[in-house]
C-alpha cells in the first residue's frame, strides 16, 4: 500500500536544524516490517526561513505518518523527537537543498543539495547502514563543489539527536556509539580562474557521544546576544557568560572518535599578484578525540609553488595532543566567570600542549626584508615536546633542531664566510637541543643534552643540575616569580667539546687579526686560559691538572669533557657567580673541577681552486672535501 501526500508551502527551516536534518537522514536506517510505503512530495520550506526544498521523501514499512513527515521540516521545537523511535525498512530522499549565510554579511547564500539519501533498516532509530549518493554546492563569486559518495556503518539516530538535546527524556552520562565506519570519497571544489581543487578519500572509525547538559537553543541565543553587546562596547552579564563557558566544557567532555584520515589535497591557481601557484598536501592524520583532549593532527607533504617566485615544502607538521581537562575542571569549579576571575586564572586556563614537530623543510622565497635577496635553506627536523604544566607552565621541556641546512652568502657578515669557503664549507648543517626537566620534590631542573652540533665543524653538549628551583617559579606573583628565578643555584655541570674542524679555523683568524704566526697565537691564547682557569680556581694540584688539560685542548686536541660540581650539596647561587665576573678567586675553593682532553688535532685545509673540480668540490678521484674531512673524523 502506497500513501501519497502534498505538503503545502509553510515557515522556513533553520540553517541548524536543517544541517542536523540533513545529517540524521545521511546516517539512519531501519529493520521494521510494515505493510504500507509513504511517499511525501512538495515539500516546501516554512516561511521566513532559509530555503529548502525536499522534491519527496519516501519511507517503507515505517511507522511515521503524513503529520509527523511533514513536522520534521518546520524547525519547529520537539519535532525531531520522532525520528529516535523511527523504525522503517528504508527511507529515501532524491534530493534534500537549503540556502544558508555562511555569514551574516555574506552576499550570497550557501546553496547544498545532498542526492539520493538512503536509509536502511532502522529499528527503533538505529540505522544498519546509510549512504548519500554525492552532494554539489554553490556559494557566490564563482566558487562551487561536489562532495562524492558517503556512507556509514551503524548510525543511533536517538544517539545523535540526545547529543544535541533534541531527543525526548535526553539524560544520561555514558557515551555510547553514534555511527560506525563513515567513509568520503573525496571531491572537488573551486572559484572560476582563481582556484581550484581536489581532495582524496576520507574515513572515520566511529563517533560516540552522551546527551549535552545545555540545551542548544538557548545556548545560541545567548551567543548571539553577547556578540551583539561586545559589538555595542557593553559587558557580557557574567551570568550568560558562565552559561556559555559551561555548555563547551560540556561539550568538550561530551564525544570521542576513532582516528580519521584524509588522502590528500591538491590545489592550483593564482596568487594575489596574478602568477600561477600550487598548494598540496598528501595526506591528513588525526588521533581520536578523547573528552577534554584534541587528538594530535599530521600533515605529511605540504608544498607551496609560486611561479618565477619560489617554494615552502614540508615534508610532516604534527600538532600534538592538548588537554583541556585542568582548565575545564577549574571553569566548573567557579561561581563567577567575570573580568576578574579570566585575569586571576588565564594561566591556568591554558591548555596542556605536548607540542609540535617539523620535518623536511625546504624553503626559497624572496626576502620581504631585503629586496632582491631570497631566504633560501633546508630543516631536517624540529620537534617541542612539553609536559608536566604547573599552572600553566611547563615544567618539562625538549627541543629539538636537526640538521638546519644554510647555505653560506656574501650577506652573512656575522660569520666568517671566506674563511670558511676557503675550506671547501659551502653551507652550514647546525643541530640544536635542549632537554629540562624539573623535579618538586627535589626542587632541582635538570639540563641534559643542551647540544649546539655543526655537523662537521664541531660539536658542544652542556649538561647540568640546578638547585633550590622552587614552586615560586610557577606561582602567579611575578615578582616571587622573578625572585625565585634569581635564587637559583648552580649545582654541577658537565661541557663536552669536540673539535672537528671549528678551531683551525678560528686560530686561523685570529693569528691573522693579530699579526701572529698560527702556533705562536695558539700559544698565547692556551697560555691565557690556564691562567684565569688558575685564578677562579686557586693555585691547587686540582687546579693545576685541569688548566694544563684546557692548554691542551687549545693548544690543537680535538676533545675537551670539563665537569664543574659545587663543594657546597646547595649549590653556587647567582651572586657568587656575579661576584667572579670582577673577582675570579670569588670561586676559589668553591668549586671542584675535572677536566679531560685527548684527540689528535683536526685540521681543515685551505682547498686549491679548480677549473675542473670547481672550489671545494671534490678531488681528481671524485672525493669531495666534505667526504675527506668526514673520513678525518672517522679515524678519530
Amino acid at each position: 500500500m502506497t500513501r501519497n501526500v502534498h505538503l503545502m508551502p509553510g515557515r522556513r527551516l533553520r540553517p541548524a536544524h536543517s544541517l542536523l536534518l540533513a545529517t540524521a537522514f545521511t546516517g539512519v536506517a531501519s529493520t521494521a516490517a510494515f505493510a504500507e510505503t509513504l511517499s511525501v512530495t512538495g515539500i516546501a520550506p516554512a516561511a521566513g526561513a532559509s530555503g529548502l526544498s525536499v522534491p519527496s521523501v519516501e519511507i517503507v514499512d515505517g511507522n511515521l505518518d503524513e503529520a509527523q513527515v511533514r513536522a520534521l521540516f518546520t524547525g519547529a521545537e520537539g519535532t525531531l523527537a520522532p525520528l529516535a523511535t523511527l523504525t522503517a525498512k528504508s527511507v529515501t530522499i532524491p534530493a534534500l537543498t537549503f540556502n544558508y549565510a555562511v555569514v551574516a554579511s555574506a552576499a550570497e547564500p550557501l546553496a547544498l543539495t545532498y542526492h539520493n539519501l538512503v536509509l536502511n533498516d532502522v529499528v527503533d532509530g538505529v540505522a544498519a547502514s546509510a549512504t548519500i549518493e554525492g552532494a554539489d554546492f554553490t556559494a557566490g563569486e564563482g566558487t562551487k563543489g561536489t562532495l562524492g559518495e558517503m556512507s556509514v556503518g551503524h548510525f543511533d539516530l536517538g544517539g545523535l539527536l540526545g547529543f544535541y538535546g533534541l531527543a525526548p527524556a535526553a539524560t544520561g552520562t555514558e557515551i555510547k556509539e553514534v555511527y560506525s565506519d563513515f567513509r568520503f570519497a573525496g571531491g572537488t571544489f573551486g572559484a572560476g580562474d582563481l582556484f581550484s581543487c581536489t581532495f582524496g578519500p576520507a574515513e572515520v572509525g566511529g563517533f560516540s557521544a552522551r546527551p549535552l547538559k545545555y540545551n542548544m537553543a538557548q545556548i545560541q541565543s545567548l551567543i548571539v546576544e553577547a556578540e551583539a553587546a561586545q559589538t555595542a562596547g557593553t559587558p557580557v552579564p557574567p551570568e550568560d557568560v558562565r552559561k556559555i563557558a559551561l555548555f563547551y566544557t560540556d561539550l568538550l567532555t561530551a564525544f570521542s572518535s576513532s582516528p580519521m584520515s584524509l588522502d590528500g589535497i591538491d590545489c592550483s591557481g593564482k596568487d594575489e599578484n596574478g602568477k600561477p601557484m600550487a598548494f598540496s598536501i598528501g595526506k591528513i592524520a588525526a588521533d581520536g578525540f578523547e573528552p577534554a583532549k584534541y587528538p594530535a593532527v599530521s600533515v605529511d607533504d605540504l608544498r607551496i609553488d609560486v611561479a618565477d617566485e619560489g617554494h615552502v615544502n614540508v615534508g610532516n607538521f604534527t600538532w600534538k595532543k592538548m588537554d583541556f581537562s585542568t582548565a575545564i575542571a577549574i571553569i566548573e569549579a567557579a561561581t563567577t566567570l567575570d573580568e576578574a576571575f579570566f585575569e586571576a586564572n588565564w594561566r591556568k586556563l591554558v591548555p596542556a600542549m605536548d607540542g609540535f614537530s617539523i620535518a623536511g623543510l625546504d624553503v626559497d622565497t624572496p626576502d620581504p626584508e631585503k629586496p632582491g635577496e631570497r631566504i633560501k635553506g633546508t630543516m631536517g627536523s624540529f620537534d617541542a615536546t612539553l609536559g608536566n604544566y604547573i599552572n600553566g607552565i611547563p615544567a618539562d621541556i625538549a627541543l629539538r633542531l636537526g640538521n638546519f641546512i644554510l647555505p653560506l652568502t656574501a650577506e652573512m657578515t656575522d660569520l666568517p664566510v671566506a674563511d670558511l669557503r676557503a675550506r671547501g664549507i659551502e653551507q652550514l648543517d647546525v643541530s640544536l637541543g635542549t632537554s629540562l626537566k624539573w623535579d618538586q620534590a627535589s626542587s632541582t631542573i635538570t639540563a641534559d643534552d643542551v647540544t649546539f652540533d655543526l655537523g662537521s665543524l664541531g660539536k658542544l653538549t652542556l649538561s647540568g643540575t640546578f638547585g633550590n628551583a622552587t614552586d615560586a617559579l610557577f606561582g602567579d606573583d611575578n615578582d616571587a616569580a622573578m625572585l625565585a628565578a634569581q635564587m637559583i643555584t648552580l649545582k654541577d655541570v658537565t661541557l663536552d667539546v669536540e673539535d672537528r674542524g671549528i678551531g683551525s679555523i678560528l686560530v686561523a683568524m685570529g693569528a691573522r687579526d693579530a699579526g701572529q704566526p698560527e702556533e705562536a697565537f695558539r700559544t698565547a691564547v692556551a697560555g691565557m686560559a690556564q691562567g684565569l682557569t688558575l685564578a677562579f680556581l686557586g693555585n691547587t694540584t686540582e687546579a693545576l691538572t685541569a688548566a694544563q688539560q684546557l692548554g691542551t685542548f687549545l693548544q690543537g686536541a680535538s676533545h675537551l669533557k670539563l665537569t664543574i660540581t659545587s663543594k657546597d650539596e646547595a649549590g653556587i647561587g647567582l651572586a657568587d657567580l656575579a661576584a667572579a665576573e670582577t673577582n675570579p678567586a670569588a670561586l676559589a675553593g668553591k668549586l671542584d673541577v675535572v677536566a679531560v682532553a685527548d684527540g689528535e688535532p683536526v685540521v681543515l685545509p685551505l682547498v686549491e681552486q679548480s677549473a675542473t673540480t670547481g672550489q671545494g668540490q671534490g678531488n681528481a678521484e671524485g672525493e669531495t672535501v666534505q667526504d675527506q674531512k668526514r673520513d678525518l673524523k672517522n679515524t678519530q
